[in-house]
């Protein structure tokens, strides 16, 4: 005989495992996936900088796929430079400290902002409290159109007017363009949300100043 009690027990439990199966199905991927590798040295905490020169950021990818979004990524890292309590030094300041000098030379015989001796003199020139230089090493589109992701690798340090590392290392992870919220329709400007993102993620690992008087 079968029960108002026994047909409610069976619905409950097919309504159950409908909702089980709706919710994995549905389950979403995390917008931000990043693995991140960085090195502080006390000497950041003890110098406490506030000004900083940040260089041009260099495409270190084969295909150099980062290229078309340079300006842009140096345009985010002295914006939310600004979110981490820094003051970053306007650009025509910066690349005239840079060019025509004998530091514009050694960068075309380095090939990289990062090689040590090149970023000494950079940070010489500049003359600011520090130096802030980035390279992309990975710069993957190819799931852009798809699911509106970008691979990505950077390398970042942060040195003194010395040259002196205060702070350096990689941050590697997957970014979807307008992260937890909807991506942008075109091309350019999910990739260029998707750098944004990179660049927050990236400044994360950065410690804000102490400001606690020297």
């Amino acid at each position: 005989m079968v029960t108002l009690r026994s047909v409610a027990s069976s619905a409950g439990a097919v309504f159950a495992c409908l909702l089980f199966s709706f919710t994995a199905g549905c389950r979403t991927v995390e917008p931000v996936t990043v693995y991140p590798s960085f090195t502080v040295s006390p000497a950041l905490a003890a110098k406490a900088p506030t000004q900083v020169a940040v260089l041009p950021v260099e495409d270190g990818t084969a295909s150099k796929a980062a290229t078309p979004y340079l300006v842009f990524l140096r345009q985010e890292l002295q914006r939310q430079l600004v979110t981490r309590l820094y003051s970053p030094i306007h650009t025509p300041k910066v690349d005239a400290s840079l060019r025509g000098s004998a530091v514009a030379q050694a960068a075309n015989a380095s090939g990289s902002v990062l090689d040590p001796t090149w970023l000494r003199q950079a940070a010489a020139a500049t003359a600011e409290e520090c130096t802030l230089a980035v390279r992309i090493d990975r710069w993957d589109e190819s799931k852009l159109l798809i699911n509106r992701r970008v691979s990505f690798q950077f390398q970042a340090a942060l040195v003194d007017r010395s040259g002196d590392q205060l702070w350096f290392g990689t941050l590697a992870g997957e970014i979807k363009a307008g992260g937890a919220g909807a991506a942008p329709r075109d091309r350019n400007y999910m990739a260029r949300s998707c750098g944004e993102l990179a660049v927050r993620e990236l400044l994360l690992r950065l410690p804000s100043p102490n400001r606690a008087p020297r």
